[in-house]
């Protein structure tokens, strides 16, 4: 389960090649074209910062004494954990169906 929430964080941190990092890449790029430069360097900043908290969490799971005995893992939340980490897993390995799935929901707004 920890590898699953270190996997999930390191999205969230927008680590290559996991899904969290084409979000960002994608919502900058946009920010970028759009003549947004302020903004997208505000983000790439805010995302480092954040990033830095995210990894906190992965030290603080791998790297640190355990404290005390936690209690277990409800099972729905397991089953949450495991499905999103798979999911950012198939993301890494064939990312194409996702993208052209996104690129098309793009194209049908404008």
């Amino acid at each position: 389960m920890a590898l699953f929430l270190a996997l999930l964080l390191f999205s969230l941190a927008g680590v290559p090649p996991i899904a969290g990092f084409f979000a960002k890449f994608y919502v900058f790029l946009a920010a970028i074209k759009a003549g947004l430069y302020a903004l997208a360097v505000i983000g790439v900043l805010a995302s480092v910062v954040a990033a830095y908290y995210y990894l906190m969490i992965v030290k603080t799971m791998y790297f640190d004494e355990p404290k005390a005995s936690f209690e277990p893992m409800a099972p729905e939340l397991r089953w949450v954990l495991g499905v999103t980490g798979l999911f950012n897993l198939l993301f890494f390995v064939y990312p194409a169906p996702l993208i052209d799935a996104a690129a098309a929901a793009a194209k049908s707004l404008f």
